[in-house]
């Protein structure tokens, strides 16, 4: 069956009102205005080679007025939307397939459009499944101190998924420069059983990484919450540990999957390696094993707080006994903006390398060797934007 026809002709009839079953949210029922609920991606560059599939990706306010929609929307490689929902109420992220109990699934995360923080906190923010048809499977929602956050999910196994989440307490900031009654962000990494919700297993930056780790300054009001870690990237590492990543202590953390302890830092102001001045990466987002000797990340290499060097995508080559690293490659775009935030990068099956240029509202496609093969604008802003082969 071919998966853009079987998108198109369910959408009228089942698409909306499913995806408002499983998220509880989703409000928009009535047929899409393609102006409104589907923008197109503009495409720049489009050359032989790329891998042949579908682009899942989300947007946001693009009217710029309040109560502007936002949606998540899978197009072809011309940029023709394929499939897409919104919402006034809603913003959507991390839009994705998974392999959940054996099949391939639709996956996104949603929570009230306009919050903040460090994460969201209100209406309900949920992981939500859906079948390929976009029959509703289960979301993940709140469960007592759990509040499931944008910044990641992702399958643990066939049926857990690792989540991030924040919580936000009272604390002295005075020692690092902040106000005695403060506010601080701790981080967690939770595995989460997705049929029932249950948190089987959770991490806190506080019991592990010191506040003193953070490139983020203390604030100096008591009103801003201090978010010194911010936990925005969670994976298995190949020896069946976790990688977290660490955006404002520009450090990733393999960290012991029965015991929590931090196995090694890899980069900040802690690191446990040996980092050649090539290989310093900064602000990163979405760290992955891709073998057991190289970590790919999407290195921001700048925040709200500094600036070390261009937005990329770098291979990182661990050696764990030696505790060595060095750059095994790198991708960018010559003339691309810096990103400050958001950002992702995807090995393809075919090889290439699909990447999200995060606040710069950009994707690309690399060769295996560094070639751009494919270019587009899109829309708004994605903080994680992903390609897969079509079925």
């Amino acid at each position: 069956m071919d998966s853009r026809l079987s998108r198109r002709s369910m959408l009228r009839a089942a698409g909306a009102a499913g995806l408002a079953a499983a998220g509880g949210l989703v409000t928009r029922g009535s047929a899409l205005a393609d102006e409104v609920a589907a923008p197109r991606m503009t495409v720049l560059r489009k050359e032989p080679g790329t891998m042949a599939g579908e682009i899942f990706f989300t947007w946001y306010g693009l009217s710029g007025q309040p109560f502007a929609p936002n949606g998540l929307e899978i197009a072809d490689a011309a940029g023709t939307p394929l499939w897409a929902n919104s919402s006034t109420a809603l913003a959507f992220f991390h839009f994705q397939q998974v392999r959940y109990r054996g099949r391939t699934v639709l996956a996104w995360f949603q929570g009230s459009a306009g919050s903040g923080g460090g994460g969201f906190a209100a209406l309900g923010p949920s992981w939500v499944l859906t079948e390929r048809d976009h029959t509703p499977i289960t979301a993940v929602g709140p469960s007592g101190v759990f509040v499931p956050d944008l910044h990641e999910q992702r399958m643990a196994g066939p049926d857990t998924a690792l989540i991030a989440s924040f919580e936000t307490i009272t604390a002295d900031l005075s020692g690092i420069g902040g106000p005695v009654d403060g506010q601080l962000v701790k981080s967690y990494a939770n595995v989460v059983d997705i049929a029932s919700g249950t948190v089987l297993w959770r991490w806190n930056s506080l019991d592990h990484v010191p506040l003193t780790e953070s490139y983020a300054p203390a604030p100096t009001s008591p009103d801003r919450p201090h978010d010194y870690f911010h936990i925005n990237s969670i994976s298995r590492t190949p020896d069946g540990h976790l990688l977290v990543s660490g955006r404002n202590t520009s450090a990733l953390y393999k960290v012991h999957r029965s015991t929590g302890e931090v196995i090694w830092r890899l980069g900040g102001k802690s690191s446990s390696f040996s980092v050649p001045e090539d290989a310093v990466f900064g602000f990163q987002h979405h760290a992955d094993f891709e073998n057991p000797h190289t970590i790919r990340l999407f290195d921001n290499g700048s925040s709200e707080y500094a600036t070390l060097h261009p937005t990329r995508v770098v291979w990182l080559r661990v050696d764990e006994k030696r505790r060595t690293v060095s750059l095994a490659d790198s991708m960018s775009i010559p003339g691309i903006a810096q990103s400050t935030a958001l950002g992702s990068a995807q090995r393809l099956p075919n090889g290439n390398v699909f990447v999200d240029w995060g606040r710069n509202k950009r994707l690309s496609e690399f060769s295996p060797q560094g070639r751009l093969l494919f270019d587009a604008m899109l829309p708004s802003p994605c903080y994680r934007a992903f390609k897969y082969a079509q079925c």
